[in-house]
């Protein structure tokens, strides 16, 4: 072996053995250290993960406890719920009777006073301008007992309809006939466009006459003296629509969305009071939900007239219930 040869193979010696020692060192002190500090986090680690765990267990034990008062709230809500609506049934029902008899005594007394009174005079009587007004009153209570039988039943669920096929035109007529009277007194022009065709819908009579006359009816109050009240009528694609048009007190933009609410009434109108209690147009929006159709109201603001509408299908299931 030559001097270089032996040169070579002792630096290679002495390269290996550095290696092997800084190896040694390396795996012995800085390995070491990066795995304590591996464990340190990862031991931390844990700690965040227990204790974020623990907090979310709060949490959520927080959250349960918060849902079982909100069921037992709701339960409460919907026993007292429950409770007022067979209040209102009850008192509704149970008033009817005395005021039936109220009405019944006071006609009787009012032909008592026109028969023994002149008749020109009946009207300036002050016997019988009493009568009169209390008449009256026992009619507004007895419409108001009607509505809140409606709204009795309309929140207990048992508000049916009952559909039966009639001649709508007909029912429209019959409506008007009434209605007109009512609009002569106030000194309001009531017009009925008729429709050129027969129209025949499956649907419950009764409960739309009173949809329209609740539409006429709050177009009449809120309608001036000489003023106007149109009724539309038409069948198209399957659907039959209603409008009543009026150019009456008008509704402001933020009044649309309230006004088919219970117990509304718009105070923004002017040289108005207030009239009636706010459960017509609720009623009417559930009959005609329950019939499958959609209702409404147009206006262009204050003193703009209104066009009270409502469309629904020519032919409904037989028998539907309200919800």
């Amino acid at each position: 072996m030559t001097l270089s040869q032996f040169l070579l193979s002792y630096s290679l010696l002495i390269i290996a053995s550095i290696a092997l020692l800084t190896y040694w060192i390396t795996r012995r002190f800085v390995l070491k250290k990066v795995n304590r500090k591996i464990m340190k986090a990862e031991h931390n680690y844990q700690q965040q993960i227990a204790d974020l765990q623990s907090r979310l267990s709060s949490k959520v034990h927080m959250l349960e406890g918060m849902v079982e008062k909100l069921q037992l709230s709701n339960q409460e809500l919907n026993r007292l719920n429950e409770i007022r609506s067979k209040f209102m049934s009850v008192v509704a029902h149970d008033l009817r009777q005395p005021l039936s008899s109220i009405q019944g005594f006071t006609s009787v007394l009012m032909m008592d006073h026109h028969t023994q009174t002149n008749q020109a005079h009946a009207t300036t009587n002050p016997d019988q301008v009493a009568l009169n007004n209390i008449l009256k009153a026992t009619d507004n209570m007895n419409q108001l007992m009607a509505d809140l039988m409606d709204i009795s039943m309309i929140e207990s669920g048992r508000l049916k309809v009952d559909a039966q096929p009639f001649s709508f035109n007909s029912l429209v007529d019959d409506v008007f006939t009434l209605q007109l009277v009512n609009a002569q007194k106030r000194g309001i022009f009531l017009y009925k466009h008729d429709y050129p065709k027969e129209i025949t819908v499956v649907a419950d009579r009764f409960r739309l006459s009173q949809v329209i006359n609740n539409l006429i009816s709050n177009a009449i109050k809120f309608t001036p003296q000489k003023g106007k009240i149109e009724i539309y009528f038409y069948a198209q694609n399957g659907n039959l629509t209603l409008k009543v048009t009026d150019n009456g007190a008008g509704i402001v933009h933020d009044e649309k969305e309230k006004i088919f609410q219970k117990f509304h009434q718009a105070d923004n109108i002017r040289g108005l009071k207030k009239q009636g209690w706010g459960l017509g147009l609720s009623i009417a929006q559930e009959i005609i939900l329950a019939h499958n159709g959609e209702i409404g109201v147009e206006s262009a603001g204050l003193g703009q007239g209104s066009t009270f509408w409502f469309t629904i299908p020519q032919q409904i299931a037989v028998t539907t219930t309200a919800h």
